[in-house]
């Protein structure tokens, strides 16, 4: 998936932001919580209302992770609670629909044929013809890169124009994954963790002593040739490669290339090579149907939105579970819980997790993450017609600038004129067009504590002022220049999601990855924190849940024979 990112901003940028004045000619419409959403309202001051119902399972989170737990549970009849702080369920996968019946997505683009497990995973819950149905049609990545645009640019006419340092990256990944150096689902049990002990930084400089230290004619001929090329800065030679790893690491991975796990990155990256899948509402399809199922299941499982998880409570014969909703404090029991909300909070509302696990509590507590604004905005026409995804790095470029932009909807079948062919080089007939700039912001604690100037709404509308008018300043003269159009912005609607992408340091899976997954009491951890931010790692970690409570109650459970989930003794 466009596996959720992001970046520092300093004082200066801030106040920047805080000091521009509000502009655009254009409606901003800002959706989802805030950083504050994370700290529910008080609840009255009385004893909670207690819910006589008996759960087997209280899912604390209604994303991927918490769907997928959920879908798998109530298959074998198990009675569910699914508590979930917005207002709708689905989380960063979450897609919608306008008034005109086009569907978009608000979060999450796509996601990667990650293997047999997870193909059966995505089949499961309701992706079952995925590979026919969902595939991205070439080219998906574009890199408009100081003004010049780069088509489809890891293909080899496009790497011709490039720096021979883009073929050596290329090569060097394909190569990695073939060597086996490239982690999956799980990652904390995977044979050779040696790229989590880099940073994608640290690694991307050994690339062409990698390279060069191979003995098979292909690697011998691509480093010649690399070599050879007075385009590459061979004093800093994967520097204009880093450039656009920058991006990438911000819009997919919480942090800079010197932040993240190389491992992360590689497993990430390496799919960008080959087909990825999404739907008219990006990964909102996978939400939609697992919501549509569990719904169907009524009253074998309840969904209870806009309500805030406070505390969790182990005993002896189950579990006791706090939260709020509509300024009313509830409790309800149950069995088991999953926890598949952001780990970081995971210590602040279960009961005696610090004093008990205090390990496990100390890793989740340093885990840092970052904020993803999505941009969704609509546009009169259809102006660009290049491919899916457009990463955009200027000359002026600055880590607060938004990543990359998506067509958003070049996989829709239903616009007229090209119905079904998916295939924006024929001009759409209709005027109602959409893109989605993908914008992350790293320390939100701190864009929490500079923005005491300004109200909140208006700080987040010239966040998406600022990727809007920097989406228009560096399109508009290719725009120009190959079809003679420009973006004329109808309005625009910024999703917040706040502490969405996790920034998956150097060590996570190799020293972090088994204590983090380890159950409390009668609590399961389920978030794609476990391991990486993306559809794969979330519906895996789901499922995985789900088939260690079923080991608990029944001592005989075997996973699947296509699983490898962790089952923890009891």
């Amino acid at each position: 998936m466009k596996n959720f990112t992001k970046i520092t901003l300093s004082v200066l940028s801030l106040l920047f932001l805080s000091m521009a004045p509000l502009a655009a000619d254009y409606k901003i419409t800002i959706r989802g919580g805030d950083d504050l959403t994370f700290t529910p309202k008080p609840a009255e001051d009385r004893a909670p209302l207690v819910d006589k119902t008996k759960y087997d399972v209280v899912v604390i989170g209604g994303g991927l992770a918490g769907l997928s737990s959920a879908v798998y549970l109530s298959e074998k009849g198990k009675k569910i609670l699914i508590i979930e702080k917005e207002a709708k369920l689905g989380g960063l996968a979450a897609g919608d629909t306008d008034k005109k019946g086009i569907r978009y997505n608000r979060g999450a683009a796509y996601w990667a044929d990650a293997g047999e497990e997870i193909i059966n995973i995505l089949e499961h819950i309701g992706l079952n013809d995925f590979k026919k149905t969902y595939p991205i049609h070439d080219p998906i990545d574009s890199y408009l890169w100081k003004g010049k645009f780069y088509e489809h640019f890891w293909e080899q006419p496009t790497l011709a124009e490039l720096p021979a340092s883009f073929a050596l990256f290329k090569h060097e990944l394909e190569m990695s994954e073939k060597d086996g150096l490239i982690p999956g689902q799980p990652f904390e049990e995977f044979a050779n963790l040696e790229l989590d002990k880099l940073t994608a930084e640290e690694w991307l400089k050994t690339v062409p002593a990698r390279v060069a230290a191979r003995k098979d004619e292909e690697s011998k001929k691509i480093y010649e040739s690399f070599k050879k090329d007075t385009r590459v800065d061979h004093a800093n030679p994967m520097k204009d490669v880093g450039q656009l790893v920058e991006l990438y690491t911000r819009s997919a991975l919480g942090g800079l290339p010197k932040q993240v796990s190389a491992a992360a990155f590689a497993n990430f990256y390496v799919a960008e090579f080959v087909t990825r899948y999404t739907s008219p509402n990006g990964t909102g399809e996978a939400a939609m149907k697992m919501i549509k199922t569990l719904q169907g299941k009524a009253p074998l499982v309840t969904l209870k939105t806009q309500s805030t998880a406070t505390k969790i409570m182990n005993e002896p014969s189950g579990a006791r579970v706090q939260y709020v909703n509509g300024g009313k404090l509830h409790e309800v029991s149950a069995d088991y819980v999953v926890f598949a909300a952001q780990l970081r909070f995971a210590p602040r509302i279960i009961e005696g997790f610090t004093e008990k696990a205090p390990e496990q509590a100390a890793a989740m507590n340093a885990l840092e993450y970052s904020h993803c604004f999505v941009h969704v905005v609509k546009v009169k026409g259809h102006p660009y017609r290049a491919s899916y995804d457009t990463w955009v790095r200027p000359e002026d470029y600055k880590d607060i600038d938004f990543t990359d932009v998506i067509l958003g909807r070049w996989m829709d079948p239903k616009i007229k004129g090209y119905e079904g062919m998916r295939d924006f080089k024929k001009h759409p007939s209709d005027n109602d067009g959409i893109f989605t700039i993908y914008h992350n912001f790293q320390h939100p604690d701190e864009w929490m504590q500079n923005r005491k100037d300004m109200i909140p709404e208006n700080h987040y509308k010239l966040a998406a002022q600022l990727a809007v008018d920097g989406m228009i300043k560096n399109l508009s003269p290719m725009l120009k220049e190959k079809w003679g159009t420009k973006i004329e912005v109808q309005s625009v609607e910024t999703n917040r999601w706040p502490y969405s992408l996790m920034v998956v340091k150097p060590g996570h899976f190799s020293k972090f990855g088994k204590i983090l997954r380890r159950p409390f009491g009668r609590v399961f951890f389920a978030n794609n924190n476990l391991g990486t931010p993306s559809v794969e790692e979330a519906v895996f970690r789901g499922h995985c849940a789900a088939n260690n409570i079923f080991k608990r109650l029944d001592a005989g459970f075997k996973n699947e024979e296509w699983s490898n989930c962790p089952l923890e003794a009891p």
